[in-house]
């Protein structure tokens, strides 16, 4: 586990072009295999939920709240994924709200918990391919 920690900082130029490609995709996805073009942009905008919402998290707690935890890897690695998990299901809760302020005809889908892993899953994969990379990473203690 790296000891010393450096602050992450990206240019919010690429963050949003990531992100909101991201969500298009995801949109997109949704939409053609739903065969419903009408489903890309509601779902994209649900979806820049998790991929801007889940940006600004993980920010949050590499520049922040892991300062706050002891050092050692097996407490930064538990709080992480205890973070994941609670920061996905709070992001789930943010899209069914904005999902019942806009659609209030959409389904609310899937238990909170099964989000909450399922985001989980995901930064595991995006911290895979990040060291997969070469870049910092929950995998190699310094992302």
């Amino acid at each position: 586990m790296n000891t010393t920690f450096v602050p992450f900082t990206e240019p919010w130029q690429k963050t949003a072009t990531r992100t909101v490609l991201l969500a298009l995709a995801i949109g997109a996805a949704v939409g053609w295999f739903r065969h419903r073009l009408a489903l890309v942009f509601p779902v994209s905008l649900f979806a820049l939920w998790f991929t801007l919402g889940g940006h600004y998290l993980e920010v949050l707690f590499r520049n922040h709240l892991r300062l706050q935890l002891p050092r050692a890897a097996l407490s930064q690695l538990s709080a992480r994924l205890i973070y994941w998990f609670l920061g996905g299901s709070a992001i789930y809760a943010a899209t069914l709200t904005t999902s019942q302020a806009l659609a209030p005809h959409w389904p609310s889908g899937a238990r909170w918990w099964l989000v909450g892993l399922a985001f989980l899953a995901a930064e595991l994969l995006i911290h895979g391919l990040m060291a997969a990379r070469g870049q910092a990473s929950i995998y190699d203690g310094h992302g």
